[in-house]
């Protein structure tokens, strides 16, 4: 999340992003949506724009990563408003995506890791969804796992890693 200390005129913005090689597309339709769109150059990062002053960052590979958009969002912002302090930055939601041996049944696995903490309907959607105390697993049959809810990638690798051992534990 980036935070600039000013509100945003979505409007004006869209019209000067679309004349910018910075922006590779934009989208803002308030008829339907309270936020500009727009993907960035020269790596295709989206960045959501909201009136408050705050933007979303998604596609970043790392923190590093993150920073690097942020700095770049941040370029073209002091272009087209005057602000003379550093918008404030924070990481509020890792998504990341792991793959696990999964030789158990997820229906086994369910059972197994307690159904206070999980939900798994396969009719409804094909993916085994963990919750623990401060993050939310989705767990494919392919073993293909998204890990959710955490700000600090060891944490991420924590939850993957402890995910692994009950699958282990099961099987």
């Amino acid at each position: 999340m980036i935070t600039y200390r000013q509100e945003l005129d979505l409007q004006a913005l869209a019209e000067t992003f679309s004349e910018r090689d910075e922006i590779a597309d934009l989208t803002y339709e308030p008829a339907d949506n309270h936020w500009l769109q727009t993907r960035f150059n020269p790596d295709d990062s989206y960045v959501a724009f909201y009136r408050s002053g705050r933007c979303s960052v998604a596609g970043a590979d790392s923190v590093e990563h993150f920073h690097e958009i942020a700095n770049r969002v941040t370029a073209v912002m002091r272009d087209l408003l005057e602000f003379d302090y550093e918008p404030e930055l924070e990481v509020s939601n890792i998504v990341a995506t792991a793959e696990l041996d999964l030789t158990v049944s997820l229906e086994i696995l369910a059972v197994h890791l307690g159904m206070e903490s999980v939900e798994y309907e396969p009719e409804q959607f094909p993916a085994l969804l963990f919750r623990g105390s401060d993050h939310t697993i989705l767990l494919f049959s392919s073993g293909k796992v998204v890990c959710t809810g955490l700000t600090e990638i060891s944490d991420v690798s924590n939850a993957i890693a402890e995910m692994a051992s009950r699958i282990e534990s099961v099987q």
